[in-house]
């Protein structure tokens, strides 16, 4: 999180200092002096794990792969931390005087909750692990892309999505970013970009990871060019012949055809989205909708898509009949839309065992309609079908609402077995 207003350390009577950190802080009732109340540390190894985890995101980041610069400090040669009642967040000091030879105009500090309203002791501190981890790696990022650049807005979502990976990396076993998962199992309609779905934006940091490797998730940092926002930096150092996001039912693009339906297959061990925790505390994401299907009877059913974000429809097979086809009709009255359609088959042990790409074609009067037959099907093998519906486009609604985007793209969904 990024906020403006820079405490003063004269606010703080303590103060820890670690190899690359000032920790300043008070305490709630102290041996001797004026108790802080709400403003204090109650118990002193919440700061203690706060000085360890902020150490271990600094080692972690120096090495091997991520090999990134000392961050952007002051005079002092270290980043300060203040301790109190406030969500965590990382900021910059435009009047704070970075080190010499530093390009930077200002410097960043970070903020720390003193206090936390976990259940437990234990949840308390793995909280406060994740959370130094996290605002230390803003604190990193900031000397590739300073908070006051022109494109700031446009990374906050990789910039948060890089930040939770990074909990997930530097204290493995920490379940604290889980939290920030429920809407990312609940809402799949969320644009990938938006600003309320910036922490869920891990899971596809986590994706691109797990594919590309972790080098390549930091090469967007430290090689990407300046103007570049990240979209443009992800598909620039993709692998030759790999895609970022195409509507082109051709192209096996990482978003759509990866992203989208990989991670809907959390228990699979066949997939790249494999995340058997996150299925254990939340399930499999949302659908849109669920049908049962059977012969001469077409399920219908539809939705709206805005940009960079998908909708799971669920179709169980019943009857006789080997052979289904499936249409998604989208809205748009020209022969190009940005929306894309996969449908996958999932056996009764939940394994998906292919995945067929829905083709456009001309309609005379509505525009391009996506479809796909699937034949030969044994209504015994298969447990039911999921289509995937994504909205490839990259342009959201502006504010204004008069500009040309992407979003509230909407669409008719018609599926028949025979």
């Amino acid at each position: 999180m990024f906020y403006f207003g820079v405490p003063s350390t004269s606010s703080f009577p303590l103060h820890m200092e670690s190899p690359h950190f000032v920790l300043h802080y008070g305490l709630r009732n102290p041996t001797e002096g004026k108790g802080r109340g709400c403003e204090g540390v109650r118990n002193p190894i919440v700061v203690l794990t706060y000085y360890e985890a902020l150490e271990r995101l600094y080692t972690i980041m120096r090495g091997a792969p991520w090999n990134r610069p000392a961050p952007v400090v002051d005079t002092e040669k270290r980043t300060h931390v203040f301790i109190y009642d406030s969500d965590p967040f990382t900021a910059d000091d435009p009047f704070s005087r970075p080190a010499p030879r530093s390009a930077a105009n200002s410097v960043p500090y970070v903020v720390l909750p003193c206090r936390s309203s976990e259940t437990t002791t234990q949840a308390e501190l793995h909280r406060a692990a994740a959370e130094a981890v996290h605002e230390a790696t803003h604190v990193f990022n900031f000397t590739e892309r300073p908070f006051d650049s022109m494109l700031a807005g446009a990374w906050e979502w990789y910039d948060e999505g890089f930040a939770v990976f990074m909990e997930t990396y530097v204290v493995a076993g920490n379940p604290d970013y889980v939290r920030f998962l429920k809407n990312w199992i609940d809402m799949p309609e969320m644009p990938l970009d938006h600003q309320n779905a910036k922490y869920q934006a891990g899971m596809f940091v986590r994706y691109l990871a797990g594919r590309f490797g972790h080098s390549f998730i930091n090469d967007v940092w430290t090689r990407s060019a300046a103007r570049d926002g990240p979209l443009r930096a992800l598909q620039s150092l993709l692998p030759q012949r790999k895609t970022l996001v195409s509507p082109n039912p051709k192209v096996r693009d990482v978003f759509a055809s990866g992203y989208c339906m990989d991670p809907f297959f959390l228990w699979d061990h066949g997939s790249p989205g494999l995340a058997p925790e996150i299925y254990a505390r939340y399930g499999e994401r949302a659908l849109t909708d669920s049908l049962i299907l059977r012969p001469g009877v077409a399920g219908t059913t539809g939705g709206v898509l805005d940009h960079l974000a998908c909708r799971y429809y669920r179709f169980y097979l019943k009857g006789s009949g080997s052979n289904v086809r499936v249409t998604v009709k989208p809205n748009d009255a020209g022969k190009k839309t940005p929306l894309k359609a996969e449908v996958a088959v999932v056996t009764s042990e939940g394994r998906r065992v292919s995945v067929t790409p829905l083709h456009s074609r001309a309609a005379a009067r509505s525009g391009v309609v996506l479809t796909a037959e699937l034949k030969g099907l044994k209504p015994e093998e298969v447990d039911h079908l999921i289509l995937v519906t994504s909205n490839c486009g990259t342009r959201p609604n502006p504010l204004d609402g008069m500009s040309q985007h992407d979003d509230e793209k909407g669409f008719a969904v018609e599926a028949l077995i025979s």
